[in-house]
This record gives structure tokens, sequence and C-alpha cells, in this order.
């Protein structure tokens, strides 16, 4: 069943408390989504949404209904995002120079080690999102913003743009930018996107494993699975990303950001 995210805001106005818990239940997740593609780190990131889910329920009696309610909720979330200084894993993300020798380094290491047991095969998604991650950051955070916002999360470009507090136009060329730059690294380097290219996730797991990845030590959230919304225009550039990106759905928020929420919001949010 499909939540209309308007009525429970309103309702929720209005004092409806189950209706907010509602709201803020079906926001969490597409809020720390954003945070986590953005900011790269999994701490700055549940930190980040849970600052912009409290800035949308201080805010939400303000919400006057002139753009869907999720597009005003993700203003809120760029707005803050990009106010904040650097993440820790932008501090230390790589250029796509550094991140192709870093992957070559990975690669020259893997083929001295016996190939992955099925134990730690199962740390290949690990592998994925560490990497596509290490990816998205070798662009400036508003391109960066842009792919994120329509080619994994599905927004049409008008609606980012929106979202972004830009013109359309301008909005396309960054976008475009984007793109070109994000498709060009992974038909080089990557093997998801195009399977003549050297790199591997199976490939890459010998190192991972050798710099302290292991069952039980993920850094990222785990995925729920998610259908691949096939975006317009620039077709072999969507289908290249989104083949990287999307291969095992989307991420979900972790439970610990509805407990910090609860303890930031207490008289109106209550453990279900």
């Amino acid at each position: 069943m499909t939540l209309d995210l308007d009525a429970l805001a309103k309702n929720a106005v209005a004092g409806d408390a189950r209706a907010l818990s509602a709201l803020l239940e079906a926001l969490e997740a597409p809020v720390y989504r954003l945070c986590l593609r953005l900011l790269g780190d999994v701490r700055d990131a549940e930190d980040a949404a849970q600052d912009v889910l409290v800035k949308v329920v201080t805010s939400l009696s303000r919400f006057e209904g002139r753009s869907a309610l999720m597009t005003w909720v993700h203003q809120i979330a760029v707005r803050h995002v990009l106010a904040m200084k650097k993440s820790r894993a932008e501090e230390r993300s790589a250029d796509e120079d550094g991140l192709t020798e870093l992957l070559a380094q990975g690669l020259a290491f893997s083929a001295t080690q016996p190939p992955p047991s099925p134990e730690e095969r199962a740390l290949l998604n690990e592998v994925r999102l560490t990497c596509t991650q290490g990816m998205l950051l070798t662009l400036g955070r508003e391109e960066r913003l842009a792919l994120v916002l329509v080619d994994l999360l599905g927004f049409e470009g008008a609606e980012a743009a929106v979202i972004v507090e830009t013109s359309h136009d301008a909005f396309r060329q960054r976008l475009a930018r984007a793109r070109a730059r994000l498709t060009a690294f992974l038909e080089r380097e990557c093997g998801e996107a195009n399977p003549a290219a050297a790199c591997s996730c199976a490939r890459q797991l010998p190192a991972k494993r050798a710099m302290g990845l292991s069952p039980g030590r993920e850094k990222l959230a785990p995925l729920s699975q998610g259908d691949v919304k096939q975006a317009h225009g620039e077709l072999k550039a969507v289908r290249a990303i989104a083949s990287a990106f999307h291969r095992d759905g989307l991420f979900g928020a972790p439970a610990s950001l509805r407990a910090r929420m609860q303890a930031a919001l207490p008289t109106v949010l209550h453990e279900r």
C-alpha cells in the first residue's frame, strides 16, 4: 500500500502523533539514502539524516504544498548536506587517477592470493558498495548531487532542479557533466558496467579482505531489494550507472536512526 505522505503531513500538523510517526518512518530511508550517497560515510550520513528529519518535523507546519512533500523534504536535506563540512569519506577520497591506481593495486595483490571462499563471497556486495561510493566521491558535491537525485534516486530532471533550487537548464548541464565523467570511468574500469573491463568485485575481494573486510564487519548499511527505474535521456550513461549502482537494490535506513529519532523527539515518537 502506498502511503499518502501529504495526508500524513496534514494530519501530523493537526496534532496526530501516529501520523507524524508514520510520516517519519516513511521518510527515514530516502533521507538516509541521499545523505549516505552524498557523504559516503555511515556515521556522518546518520547524523545528517537525523538533523534533516528534525528540521522536517519543526518546519512541517510551514509546508504549503506548492510541491510534492517528498520534493520539499529532499530540498531541506540538500540544503543541509551542502552546508556541511567535508565528511570523513570526502576527506580521504581519491580523484579519478587515484582511484584507478587503487583499483590496479587491488587487482595486482589479489592475483597473488587464493580465490575467495564461499563464505567470503558473501562480502561481494560490500566490495561493490565501497567501490561505487568511491566512484561517486570523485565528483564534486553539486555534480554528485545531480547524479544521485536522478540516476540513483529516480527523480525526474525538472523535479530535481526544484530540489537543488536551480534552473532546469543549469541542472541538466550539471547532470550531463556528472554522467559523462562517471560513465567514462565505469566503462573503462568497472566490470559491472562493462564486462570487458579488467576489474570486478570478485577480483578485488582478496585485497579488501587483506585490508580488514570480513564477515560481520560491513561498513555500509544493508540493502533492501528495489526495482531499478529507467531514467529518460542519455540511456547509455544511465544504463552503465544503473548496472553498477542498483544491482542489489536500495539502501534502507539503519534501525539506529529510528532509535535516535525516538530519543530526539520523545514526546511525539513512541516505540512501535
